[in-house]
């Protein structure tokens, strides 16, 4: 008699994100404060209303078009490469000491950006400081060691860090709610666009815990 074993494996369903605050296409002033609000699904994970997702795993990334080309083509991207190191900060507990563009116990990942050419030395350097730690070099704070990162995912971080953190059209929040100023990058390009971005990362599940899953809603921000 020949018996076969059958392994199912539970799904991994994508998270719906939506954006209810601010409306899309709606048109702001230079230097307003624009609150933003945002609603997230996931079939394994729960609702963000019921605090089923907490509010800390929510990023949001307000993105200046230089022109209205690139924001119809931004608007159109399925997959969002430029975030993948950056949603593995998320996960782990980088933003616990870093700030995107200020100062908390260690240094923002721009400053870091400024110190480090993204040359192959400074890459390993930094990829080494994830995994085993660093002191002295941003004064008396200690960055602690983070074993459990492997040299793949440092490697995604530290691209991130000096491809983006420096980036004057590109600023990073999170938050299910919060408040965003809506400065002009210091630019003669004459684009009157933002791209609003939410983006949460899953938790996978019991049998795929290694495949999360990120999704993305966006809208748009007109500037008058």
């Amino acid at each position: 008699m020949i018996m076969f074993i059958i392994f199912w494996q539970t799904p991994n369903h994508p998270p719906v994100i939506r954006i209810t605050e601010p409306v899309n296409h709606s048109v702001h002033t230079w230097g307003s404060q624009l609150q933003y609000s945002i609603e997230v699904s996931d079939a394994e994970d729960g609702e963000s209303k019921y605090q089923e997702i907490q509010s800390a795993e929510v990023l949001v990334r307000l993105k200046y078009a230089t022109s209205s080309a690139q924001a119809s083509a931004y608007l159109k991207q399925k997959h969002f490469g430029d975030t993948t190191g950056l949603m593995n900060m998320m996960i782990s507990n980088c933003f616990s000491c870093h700030g995107f563009k200020n100062k908390l116990a260690g240094p923002s990942f721009q400053d870091i950006s400024k110190k480090y050419q993204a040359d192959p030395t400074n890459r390993d350097l930094l990829e080494n400081h994830i995994i085993t730690g660093s002191t002295g070099i941003w004064g008396k704070e200690v960055m602690p060691t983070h074993p459990e990162i492997s040299a793949e995912i440092a490697k995604k971080m530290v691209q991130w860090i000096l491809t983006y953190a420096n980036d004057p059209g590109l600023n990073y929040f999170v938050g299910l709610q919060g408040t965003l100023s809506l400065n002009k990058p210091k630019s003669n390009i004459p684009a009157r666009v933002f791209i609003l971005t939410a983006f949460y990362t899953d938790h996978g599940t019991a049998d795929l815990q290694g495949k999360r899953i990120t999704s993305a809603a966006q809208c748009v921000v007109n500037m008058k």
